[in-house]
This record gives structure tokens, sequence and C-alpha cells, in this order.
């Protein structure tokens, strides 16, 4: 005795829709996706999924479509209405003979859902009295278009929605999820609301699965007069931040500089300079009248290299100087740094403050491009 080869029974959609009057199709292949042989597909039966014991189709056989190589329904039976259903179909074979070459398996179940246009009639909205349940105000709606109806109550008096849900074929249908239906007693709605009066608006929400005309629509507004709170009733929440607030874009930033600080006149300060050069120029005066030259100066390479790097060292000395008196960079001892007068770099002198003295080893030079001339 070989194996046999499974049968598979697919359909490629389980949502049915009784507006559009789709139908119900079926496709039987091998595991591996081939051609089935001549076979016949049945509906045992259907029902409910809230009612397994009420049978609403029974031993309907299917037709078979050889374009598309499928077996279908020429339309949702009619007791079939909006809602969901268990189907159950069984594949039978043609010749008893391949009985043992392919395995049909047993009974297959499969959810369907059917889907319709709901018709909504005898839209009403009305405030009722607490006591008599008489109507103090009551006004027609229409579902699916435009309302803006505005009512008035206090905590005493209740508010009732109604409205009538029917299916394709007339019968009653009860969605899902429906909200601010029936009756609501503002009175059981105070703490809910804090015991704000004010304007509140009135929304409603009728939907379900099978619903193709599931809406979510304003009718309008209510303003309702609640009573004072009591001393240990509690506050209304913290209204919700707003993301757009809290990482959208910021104000922007407006930079207040140090004013500038005083300087003297121009011509104060170059005749503070003239003075300030007095001393160097007599120093060269004086080298001139004791006739100081280069005679002595050692002409063997070793001391020559000595004595050049012993000058050039007193002229890095009288240069820094310069640069300082020309405020191009700061004192050693400013480890905050000094900006140049040009704008042009950025000098900064650290020193090691656990080690004494100051070495070139021992200190840090930054240098950074600027575009604006920073506040001195």
């Amino acid at each position: 005795m070989g194996i046999a080869i499974p049968l598979i029974l697919s359909l490629p959609y389980t949502v049915l829709s009784v507006t559009k009057d789709e139908h119900l199709k079926i496709k039987v292949t091998t595991v591996l996706g081939a051609n089935a042989p001549p076979l016949t597909v049945k509906l045992l039966r259907a029902f409910s999924s809230g009612l397994k014991e009420t049978t609403i189709v029974e031993n309907k056989e299917l037709k078979y479509d050889p374009q598309s190589e499928s077996y279908f329904l020429d339309s949702v039976p009619k007791p079939v209405d909006v809602g969901n259903y268990i189907f159950i179909f069984k594949v039978v074979l043609h010749d008893s003979e391949q009985q043992s070459v392919y395995a049909t398996g047993t009974e297959a179940q499969i959810p369907i859902f059917v889907t319709g246009l709901i018709k909504i009639d005898n839209a009403e909205i009305a405030v009722l009295d607490s006591d008599h349940g008489s109507v103090e105000t009551q006004k027609k709606l229409h579902l699916g278009g435009e309302n803006a109806v505005s009512l008035s109550a206090n905590h005493l008096q209740k508010l009732r929605l109604s409205f009538e849900l029917t299916t394709p074929y007339g019968d009653a249908f009860k969605p899902h999820q429906v909200s601010s239906l029936n009756t609501s007693d503002f009175l059981g709605l105070v703490e809910k609301f804090f015991y704000l009066s004010g304007r509140y608006e009135i929304q409603l929400t009728v939907g379900d699965a099978v619903m193709e005309n599931s809406l979510l629509q304003d009718i309008g507004y209510i303003e309702l007069d609640l009573p004072e709170p009591p001393e240990k009733a509690p506050g209304p929440p913290a209204l919700p931040v707003d993301p757009y607030s809290t990482y959208g874009p910021k104000a922007e930033i407006t930079h207040i500089f140090r004013a500038p600080e005083k300087r003297p006149p121009q011509k104060l300060s170059l005749a503070f300079l003239g003075l300030t050069l007095l001393p160097f120029i007599g120093f060269l005066i004086g080298l001139l009248r004791l006739g100081v030259n280069l005679k002595n100066f050692p002409a063997s390479p070793v001391p020559a290299t000595f004595a050049i790097l012993f000058q050039l060292g007193i002229a890095a000395v009288l240069l820094l100087y310069v640069l300082f008196w020309l405020k191009v960079v700061g004192s050693i001892h400013n480890i905050e740094g000094t900006w140049f007068l040009g704008g042009l770099l950025n000098v900064r002198w650290s020193q090691d403050p656990f080690t004494p003295g100051f070495s070139f080893s021992q200190s840090e030079i930054c240098l950074n491009k600027m575009n604006k001339v920073p506040f001195q």
C-alpha cells in the first residue's frame, strides 16, 4: 500500500459581500500545488458562529469553473445574512479507485465573514427628565450626513440617543461596538466630568467587522450645568503635553556680548609706544658706541652652532615680549587663554598645576580658526 497524496481545499478570500453579490470560490489542489483529479465539493452545512445548533444551509453542491479551475456558489445563500458563519465542506472523488491515490481528508470547517451595508433609520437624540422620564428636548438626526445639534441639560437629566439598524435582508442588526447609545444619566457622570460645567461634544461610534458602512460621526454639542465639587473631590488630570512643543523648533537664542572696554585715545597710545621703544633704541645706540662687532664670533662648526642657538634663544625671548606687547599671546600664567587681536587664531597655554616651573613639554598650545572677532 503506497502513500496517498493529500488534497488541499483553500479559499482565495473568506469575506463575502451581500451588497456586491460576491461568489464563494474554492480551489482544490494537491499538497504540491498540482491540479486535483475530477471531484465534487459539497457544502454540507453552514451555521452562525454564535448559534451552532441552527443550520442555515446544508447539502449544497458547488459548481465547477474550468477556466479558473475552481468551485463556486452562484451567490451567497439567501438565509445567510450579514454576520460571522462557519461553513463545512467535503471533497468527494468521482473515481472511487483514486481514493487509494489521493487523500481527501474529513470535513473542512472554514470561518466565513459576510458583510453588507447596514441601513440606519429613525435616529433621534433627546434630553429626558430623570424623575418622570418625559422628553424635554428631542431632535432628529441624519446619521451618515451632517448634523449640528445643540442641547442643554443639568446633572439631574438624561440623554437618550436611539436609532434602528437593519441588514440588506431587513433583519435587525446589533453591532459589535456602539458608544453614546441608549440612555446616559448625567448624575452618574458628574465625577467622571470632574464637576466641570460647560460645552461637551457629542460623538457617535457604530462599528462592526461585517458592517461596511461603520461610522464615527460628530453629532453636535451639549451644554452641561453640573453642581459644585465637594471639598475632597479629585481635580481634573493634567492636560497632555503637546509633543510639538517639546520636540519642535525652539525660539532663537540671542547672545548678549560684553561691551568693549574703553580705550585711551590713539595719540596717547602711540606716545606711550614711543616711550617704551626709547630704552631699546638707547640700547642699540650704546652697542654702536661700544663698537660691537662679530670679530670674536666662533669660526669652528661646533662652537659656532652653540653660539647661534644662544643668540636665537635671546631673540626668541625678545620676540615673545614683542608679541605680548602687541596682545598676540597672553601671559603663560593665563590658563583661560587669550584671543588674537586680528581674529585669526586662538592660542591657549595650559600648565601642569602639580609640577612647578614651566616648559614646553608641560604646556599645550591650541590653534583654532575663527570667522568673527570675539569680544575682548
